[in-house]
């Protein structure tokens, strides 16, 4: 059976020669020059525009999708594309839209194009091959070409009482900032009376869980398998997920204009600052190597985890790490989990001679009739449960009695010092038959107020490479998914931006919070008869 579709290549060179022969860049030092198209960009447009459909010759794509990150050339090519839609399809009264979620955002495709018109003026007034296309613009807000009584303008914000347009251009900038696609959808419900319209949203990377996420994972769907949707068209350009994000080679991979519009030296000076201070990683993987990431804010830099062990390469060292510290002073973090959810204690034990570090013992129980449920890629409860990474209580709430001897039986290998357990979620219970049990429990706030001091400690040290975790599978994943809030009245880890558990990672912060709050000359038993009070 044929193929509903053909590739039709004077179409296509027809679209890329359009670029160079009326449309100048207009920015930097390519300003006014005619704008030759980079060979991946060439590459696309010529798919875009040369795919045809063999029942009516229109166009194939009604949709596009590419996913490029940030300086690669995006926007300037974008603007080329919508005066291609406006004056070259010969579609009467086209209408064309750049859309975004604010007005600055939307503008800026329409600014990019209305300065192609500005600089087609010689001058002497001669007004050139595009600039002869366009009425004098009238206004800062339109493109009129007469000829096709056809319209450029931006659209942002909430469409509510806007007039139903009727779009045969649509082209949507940086969907990552959307709220959701309320916009997007107003705009291409009117398309149905085009003959070849487009949809095209062109975007860097953003967070996971929002609208435009779900955008690509369905463009990542159809370019495994176009026939999802033939009539899409997409392009992605990021780095591997496990890829070394401070290696050049991996930039080239993600950056098509690597060189040209995006600036080695810039990456290099992104990737310094990123290293420094890894409130910024997430920026540099979302902006510049095209990877959605969790959260917003991501707190530790995980290229520091192996600084912060003797053996990075020995994956078990965490299995030997509680026999090595038989015997020596500890203190416990508690952070316990809802009925059905992930319980978290970490023993953190003070160096006790100069050059040696602070030791990271957890723990860590699930309910075992909700591991089937729970275990996922990225978050293997089953393999972790193998190694003993990831312990299991019976039936599928959490038996915090079973829990609780767990904890003793553990806190009779060690001095133990104070525990800290949130307050606020099954303290009393837990906290009384821990007592009872011989074992000092403080309730700890979760507040500013009680986390900061810890929640700076232990960046300070993790950062520094002053912690011995031995390589603890679960607690690397709780440290890397961890996300940071910021207020007047310091940081601390937030669990609602994360981008999962985090519990071992704040019983690690009050056990830490237990140990600095004694003073250096003071024994554990003087310490233990202290009073302890935790906002």
């Amino acid at each position: 059976m044929a193929s509903p579709y053909y590739f039709d290549q004077a179409l296509a060179d027809a679209a890329v020669d359009f670029f160079p022969r009326f449309l100048r860049l207009t920015l930097g030092e390519w300003q006014a020059s005619p704008f030759h198209l980079r060979p991946w960009q060439a590459h696309h447009t010529r798919q875009i525009f040369g795919w045809r459909r063999r029942s009516d010759g229109m166009r194939r794509y009604r949709r596009v999708r590419g996913f490029v990150p940030k300086k690669n050339g995006k926007t300037e090519w974008f603007a080329g594309i919508g005066h291609l839609l406006m004056v070259a399809d010969n579609e009467p009264g086209a209408e064309v839209f750049s859309y975004a979620t604010d007005k600055a955002q939307a503008s800026i495709i329409f600014q990019r194009a209305m300065n192609m018109v500005v600089l087609d003026v010689a001058s002497n007034g001669v007004r050139g091959p595009l600039a002869s296309l366009y009425e004098n613009p009238k206004s800062k807000s339109s493109l009129f070409c007469p000829h096709l009584m056809a319209a450029f303008k931006p659209m942002s914000g909430d469409p509510t009482g806007k007039h139903g347009p009727a779009a045969h251009g649509a082209l949507g900038d940086e969907a990552h900032e959307w709220r959701d696609g309320t916009l997007h959808s107003f705009l291409t419900g009117g398309m149905a009376n085009r003959r070849q319209p487009l949809d095209a949203i062109f975007t860097t990377a953003g967070r996971v869980k929002t609208y435009a996420h779900d955008l690509y994972l369905d463009a990542k769907a159809i370019l495994e398998d176009p026939a999802l949707d033939p009539e899409c068209y997409v392009f992605i350009y990021e780095a591997a997920a496990d890829a070394d994000w401070t290696d050049p080679e991996v930039w080239a991979q993600a950056n098509p204009n690597i060189g040209i519009s995006v600036k080695r030296e810039f990456l290099e000076s992104q990737c310094r600052e990123a290293l420094r201070s890894p409130r910024l990683e997430n920026d540099f993987k979302r902006y510049h190597l095209g990877l959605w990431t969790e959260q917003l804010t991501r707190w530790l830099p995980m290229h520091r985890w192996a600084e912060n062990t003797r053996a990075p390469d020995d994956q078990k060292l965490w299995q030997s790490l509680a026999a090595e510290m038989h015997g020596r002073p500890a203190f416990a973090g508690i952070d316990l989990g809802s009925t059905d959810d992930m319980s978290a204690v970490v023993w953190v034990f003070p160096p006790q001679a100069k050059g040696e570090r602070w030791t990271l013992v957890p723990r860590f129980w699930v309910p075992v009739g909700n591991v089937p449920d729970r275990d996922k890629p990225g978050r293997p409860y089953r393999k972790w449960i193998a190694e003993g990474a990831l312990l299991t209580t019976p039936g599928n709430v959490t038996d915090y009695d079973f829990v609780e001897q767990e904890i003793m039986s553990d806190a009779e290998r060690f001095i133990c010092g104070a525990a800290a357990i949130d307050r606020l979620f099954q303290a009393a219970q837990v906290s009384v038959h821990l007592q009872n049990e011989g074992l000092p429990v403080v309730g700890f706030g979760q507040g500013f107020y009680s986390m900061t001091a810890p929640t700076m400690e232990f960046e300070r040290l993790f950062i520094s490479g002053q912690f011995e975790h031995g390589n603890h599978p679960v607690l690397r994943w709780m440290f890397g998914n961890a996300a940071i809030a910021q207020g007047p009245a310091g940081i601390k880890p937030d669990k609602a931006k994360a981008a999962e558990k985090i519990d071992g990672l704040v019983a690690a912060i009050m056990g830490l919070a237990m140990a600095i709050g004694r003073k250096p000359e003071q024994s554990i038993d003087d310490f233990l008869t202290s009073p302890v009070i935790i906002g």
